[in-house]
């Protein structure tokens, strides 16, 4: 029985990048803005809002992160929402770093970077 190879074909998927669109850049960046108001204005104390937001932004991360499966950067980015949203919730002191974090993330991995016109 003979062994028969077939030719390569030289057919590529197009290489796309994972842009969002700038809704989910926005609802990401409210809860490190909220955190910048109550650190800079004792005073204004807006827990439930913060939580909120904070919930809003990691369940937008998790759905684009569903949508952009292979970005490591996504992954990284909702993690950590998830996971300052969860410290919240218990009411620690590095739920604002967490929330900063996950906009660095999405910063490393470029998605406040301008679209490319091809």
């Amino acid at each position: 029985m003979a062994v028969s190879a077939l030719p390569r074909s030289r057919a590529r998927a197009p290489l796309t990048t994972a842009t969002l669109p700038p809704a989910v850049l926005v609802l990401t960046l409210v809860p490190p803005a909220l955190d910048l108001l109550r650190s800079v204005e004792p005073s204004v104390v807006l827990p439930t809002v913060g939580l909120f937001a904070a919930s809003v932004a990691a369940a937008v991360l998790l759905v684009a992160w569903a949508h952009f499966p292979r970005t490591s950067w996504l992954a990284a980015a909702s993690m950590a929402a998830i996971a300052s949203l969860a410290l919240r919730f218990v009411g620690a002191d590095v739920a604002p770093g967490l929330s900063l974090l996950a906009v660095i993330a999405l910063g490393i991995g470029g998605a406040f970077a301008s679209a490319v016109a091809e």
